[in-house]
């Protein structure tokens, strides 16, 4: 799994047949606020993790909350 943000200025693919308007604005939002989002998942995890595992972990939360 990549730590690395999604680009702010890619185009992104035609969304699937089915897929409702509001999954894809909660997409949507979840993408634009991902750099807010990772540093909100780094504040409330565990210190004593160590700096550099809770970078990894505070990226892998929000990555997971994103859709497929």
């Amino acid at each position: 799994m990549p730590i690395h943000p999604p680009q702010q200025h890619q185009q992104r693919s035609a969304p699937a047949p089915g897929r409702s308007s509001g999954v894809r604005q909660a997409e949507a939002a979840l993408v634009e606020h991902y750099p807010r989002l990772v540093r909100l998942a780094y504040v409330v995890l565990p210190p004593a993790l160590g700096r550099h595992r809770r970078v990894l972990a505070a990226h892998g939360a929000v990555q997971r909350a994103l859709p497929g």
